[in-house]
């Protein structure tokens, strides 16, 4: 006899709970998993609640990481941390959104991206200055001005892009397709710990979970565009998705590699307002949210909690995202 489809969440919840209540990830939760049409694997997350924001004060923040030029206040969008609940399970991306499947999308739509469409091109790497630059027009998420495999997360495509690819996804399946909301990111993304990172407290717990920068000791945070990379030897940038160790939901690079777009508008002060049950950001706002932090981003920009946001029209090559599949 079939369950039903909420007699089965129900089990699956009982089942995770214990990993809810968890501190600290040790081995990930056994959640069950499904491989769409396109190759994409997606985890089915579970219902429950959670407290959403920062768990220190930015004044705590400021004298861990050592920051400088960095006052509190930049991080007030943080704050108050808050109760959430999310009230049904769904599907999560388990890896960022790869180039080989971005590539199946384009081929079969037709599709091209707003860099390749409005003549101001994206972002990339330029060899001979030692220096990420954009826009310009040569530059994609077909060339970001480093090799890619089929298996890195594909860059330099913008908001609309990925709404686009989700609707395209949707109607191929038959199955409702989306960025995630900003609530459903920091839940998979925490996979019930309450630390600065899914793996913990220190960043050096990092080392095995994400490909970010892990420079210690460094005061100042320099824009892509303001990096100083080597010009005569191989740099890393992005790594094909699933190289480091997952969380405790078996979801990868939920830390570093690529920025994630997540669905929500911007707003600040948002988390003052936020509903209980699963917000989805303002109504009104020209800004999107980012989540995650990327391969140059230092350890306090790839906290669980820590906020960024871009214009829907955005484009970089620190920038991918992963996609929401509903349940039902």
């Amino acid at each position: 006899m079939k369950r039903s489809l909420a007699a089965c969440c129900l089990l699956l919840l009982l089942l995770v709970a214990p990993f809810l209540q968890a501190a600290e990830p040790k081995t990930p939760a056994k959640l069950p998993t499904i491989t769409n049409s396109i190759g994409m694997k997606l985890v089915l997350i579970p219902a429950g609640e959670f407290q959403m924001g920062g768990n220190e004060t930015a004044e705590e923040l400021v004298k861990a990481f050592a920051l400088n030029k960095r006052p509190p206040d930049y991080f007030k969008d943080e704050y108050p941390k808050h109760r959430v609940r999310i009230t049904r399970p769904f599907y999560f991306g388990q890896y960022e959104v790869t180039v080989g499947q971005f590539k199946q999308f384009t081929k079969d739509s037709g599709y091209k991206t707003e860099p390749e469409t409005d003549g101001e091109g994206g972002w990339g790497f330029n060899r001979e200055k030692g220096k990420c630059e954009g826009r310009e027009a040569h530059f994609s998420w077909l060339n970001p001005g480093f090799p890619q495999t089929d298996y890195h997360p594909v860059l330099n495509v913008t908001w609309n892009d990925v709404v686009a690819f989700c609707k395209w996804l949707s109607k191929k399946e038959g199955k409702t397709y989306r960025l995630p909301t900003e609530a459903e990111w920091e839940y998979a993304c925490r996979a019930g710990t309450t630390t600065r990172f899914n793996c913990g407290d220190d960043p050096d717990t990092l080392l095995e979970s994400a490909n970010m920068d892990h420079v210690k000791g460094r005061t100042e945070f320099p824009h892509v565009q303001e990096l100083e990379l080597p010009k005569d030897k191989p740099v890393t940038f992005t790594v094909p998705v699933g190289r480091f160790k997952p969380n405790r939901f078996g979801l990868y690079d939920m830390h570093g590699n690529v920025w994630e777009w997540c669905a929500d508008r911007y707003g600040e002060d948002y988390y003052a307002n936020s509903p209980v049950d699963d917000p989805q950001g303002p109504d009104d706002g020209h800004l999107r949210v980012r989540r995650g932090g990327a391969w140059h981003s230092y350890p306090i920009w790839t906290r669980s909690s820590f906020r960024n946001w871009n214009v829907p029209q955005s484009r970089c090559v620190n920038l991918g995202f992963r996609v929401v599949r509903n349940s039902e």
